[in-house]
């Protein structure tokens, strides 16, 4: 059996934003080049993330992956006073706070 594209996109989308403190603690010594790089590949992420709002939406998402993308979502919103200092893309409010507001309904 293989994964969906959807459940290994939130696996990443996962690893990425858990990753995201040990960039900002090395952002200040890291080499311009690889901090606009790091930016380019976070505004790619946040495409990713649009794609599995778009199928958490459509419903197309199993129990499983619905409930591990709440909890990205969660960390996800933990994390937005971060990315902003970076100034990286931030995610859609509305969608964090709609998918928030759905784990707690």
């Amino acid at each position: 059996m293989t994964d969906s594209r959807e459940h290994l996109d939130i696996i990443v989308l996962k690893r990425e934003v858990e990753h995201l403190p040990s960039v900002e603690a090395a952002w200040a010594v890291m080499d311009p080049e690889d901090r606009v790089g790091f930016r380019a590949e976070w505004h790619d992420l946040m495409d990713v993330f649009d794609h599995l709002v778009d199928a958490y939406d459509r419903r197309s998402l199993d129990g499983g992956d619905v409930d591990a993308l709440r909890l990205v979502v969660t960390a996800l919103v933990s994390a937005l006073p971060m990315m902003e200092r970076l100034r990286l893309r931030l995610p859609s409010r509305e969608a964090l706070t709609r998918i928030v507001a759905a784990r707690v309904a």
